[in-house]
């Protein structure tokens, strides 16, 4: 018998119907446990996100790169520029006026994370110096000093590099050319207020030194430098810029907290300077 036209659109109808109803807890098992997936997935996502935003607040401080925190008052940053602010007096101090002030002020001073890019090791680096004199004698400690009156932290940065490894703005190639932004203050980092027991400026009576810092993101944009250490320095090294390697290194907690704070700023943020 053959069907009519009618009853074959109606045993159509019937199969389709009876498959719909047959697949309809297979999809939905399927469907639920998409979405259950889905549902842990972004929820771990969130909390990973909150730990590393936690991580993050804890050791934020880091200011916008290209702002090294300066104020002018009454004059304006190309004054600053275009006069000389440091008279010689005021950089060179006596010994006796500046154990003075060591003992009985807080000194101001600027320490600088000096970070270029290890061909060999494919990996950034930072500068590491062991300290020669107190306070925080035979540490491995960041490169820096006293900030001079009427320096910018990145002029004090710039200065303390140049005295303390040799590095400058600007180098006389092999060829006789001079290459020019060897090195770069890119931001600074955090702030910092330390307390000493002993100095290199302590009396019978009077010892130890308090005092407060910038640290400073130096970048060598060269491939190939030469460290000259001063006197302040018996030795320098490179360390990689991770925090946990440093620690696992036993590298000072002042160090540590330094690239904790730099991780913190580039995992936000990211960095727009090239490190």
């Amino acid at each position: 018998i053959i069907p009519t036209h009618s009853h074959h659109i109606n045993t159509i109808y019937y199969l389709f119907n009876r498959r719909k109803i047959m697949s309809t807890p297979s999809r939905t098992i399927i469907t639920a446990s998409f979405l259950t997936g889905f549902a842990l997935a972004s929820f771990l996502r969130l909390l990973d996100k909150r730990k590393t935003n936690a991580k993050n607040r804890t050791n934020a401080g880091a200011y916008d790169e290209g702002n090294d925190v300066t104020m002018f008052y009454g004059s304006t940053e190309q004054d600053h520029d275009n006069q000389e602010y440091i008279a010689k007096e005021k950089q060179y101090l006596s010994a006796d006026l500046y154990g003075q002030i060591v003992r009985n002020t807080v000194v101001v001073c600027v320490d600088c994370l000096i970070v270029k890019f290890n061909v060999h090791t494919n990996r950034h680096e930072c500068l590491l110096v062991e300290r020669a004199d107190e306070p925080a004698k035979n540490l491995w400690w960041l490169p820096g000093g006293r900030l001079y009156k009427g320096e910018t932290f990145f002029d004090g940065a710039l200065r303390k590099v140049k005295e303390e490894t040799g590095l400058d703005t600007t180098s006389t190639n092999s060829d006789g050319t001079t290459s020019t932004n060897v090195i770069r203050p890119i931001q600074v980092l955090g702030f910092y207020n330390t307390f000493f027991p002993t100095s290199s400026w302590d009396t019978d009576t009077d010892k130890g030194t308090q005092t407060v810092q910038p640290i400073i993101l130096v970048k060598i944009e060269t491939a190939h430098t030469e460290i000259l250490l001063d006197r302040t320095s018996e030795r320098y090294r490179w360390i990689g810029l991770d925090p946990e390697e440093a620690k696992s290194n036993g590298e000072d907690r002042y160090v540590i907290d330094a690239l904790l704070k730099y991780q913190a700023w580039d995992l936000s943020y990211g960095s727009t300077s090239g490190i």
